[in-house]
């Protein structure tokens, strides 16, 4: 491991600080480097452990570690960020009809029984179909598959779908329309999860199911900042009960929040490909994940303070990643 850069407690560094600024050196790997070493073999481009703020370990073997790497579908965790400012901003009331700005749904007695509550935690019976166009007018179109609030859909397209609602009220607002934009300047670049890199449609609308790219630091801020329901440098940032819902399931999926998996107990199968739901997991109860196929993951433990962002090269599933391992690994050296 000399031949990667790894920062142990021995150097910790604020990431609410200096969140910005290359902190990591190459040192002798001490604690944390058994997850660090588990991590970089199974494809890991980066690793970082965060406890109260503060940095306590990071990996990065495979660039710098301002390098930017893709989150996948794990895109989502950022999507409760931009829900808690166009709250805190009073543009957004989690609970309101999405048909009241969504015009095309207003005829609609199913979809006027959506929010955007329902649209985040995916119980808004909104799903595209498989192998099919996932565009906003495909998005728009689509009819229901379940009633609202009757089962949890893990799809693109309750995303596409808040995505257009917050462009919508943006514009009604007389603000800049772009929810990517918009996010950045009111939180992410406030928070150091800059730069970032956003995928988009091609009619220009930022990818908030999937495509964003980010540096493992960057990701950690968003972890860090939801764990500290938006209060950063002693200044509050969008809305802290959206950001606590974040991390709430929905009677229809207990184990599902805004863009995360949590580690609620039940007896019904789950969507996400992880082994922390198994019998005897080591996941803590309060434990939420954001996952993508790649075995990116950000890991947020309130009970502990506690945030870990690992980031891969590539999205391509990787069947040999165990959440379980990982998580042992870490906790044996926290």
């Amino acid at each position: 491991m000399d031949r990667r850069t790894f920062l142990t407690a021995a150097g910790a560094s604020s990431l609410v600080t200096a969140s910005s600024a290359t902190r990591a050196r190459a040192q002798a790997p001490k604690r944390f480097a058994s997850a660090a070493d588990y991590s970089a073999a199974q494809g890991g481009a980066a690793f970082i452990v965060v406890r109260n703020g503060i940095v306590l370990a990071e990996d990065y073997p495979s660039g710098a570690a301002d390098s930017r790497w893709p989150l996948g579908v794990a895109t989502r965790s950022l999507a409760p960020l931009l829900a808690a400012q166009l709250v805190g901003d009073r543009l957004l009331a989690l609970d309101e009809p999405a048909a009241l700005t969504l015009g095309e749904w207003s005829a609609d007695a199913f979809k006027s029984a959506i929010t955007a509550r329902t649209l985040l935690n995916g119980t808004s019976g909104i799903a595209f179909s498989r192998g099919g166009p996932q565009d906003l007018a495909t998005a728009l179109a689509l009819s229901p598959i379940d009633q609202v609030g009757a089962r949890f859909i893990d799809d693109a397209a309750p995303y596409v779908l808040f995505t257009e609602l917050a462009r919508r009220k943006l514009a009604a607002a007389g603000a800049d329309p772009d929810p990517a934009t918009y996010l950045t300047a009111r939180t992410l670049d406030a928070i150091g999860c800059v730069p970032i890199g956003w995928a988009r449609q091609p009619d220009g609308a930022p990818h908030f199911d999937a495509g964003v790219s980010v540096s493992a630091r960057g990701w950690a801020c968003v972890g860090e900042f939801i764990r500290r329901g938006g209060v950063w440098r002693a200044e509050q940032f969008g809305d802290a009960f959206v950001l606590g819902d974040a991390l709430r399931g929905s009677p229809a999926e207990p184990r599902a929040g805004f863009g995360f998996w949590l580690a609620a107990p039940s007896r019904q199968p789950i969507s996400c490909n992880s082994d922390l739901w198994r019998a005897q997991s080591p996941a803590p109860v309060d434990l939420a994940m954001a996952a993508s196929d790649g075995g990116q993951r950000l890991y947020i433990v309130p009970s502990r303070s506690l945030v870990v962002a690992r980031l891969t090269s590539s999205d391509a599933p990787n069947p040999q990643w165990s959440d379980a391992q990982f998580i042992s690994l870490v906790w044996r050296d926290l």
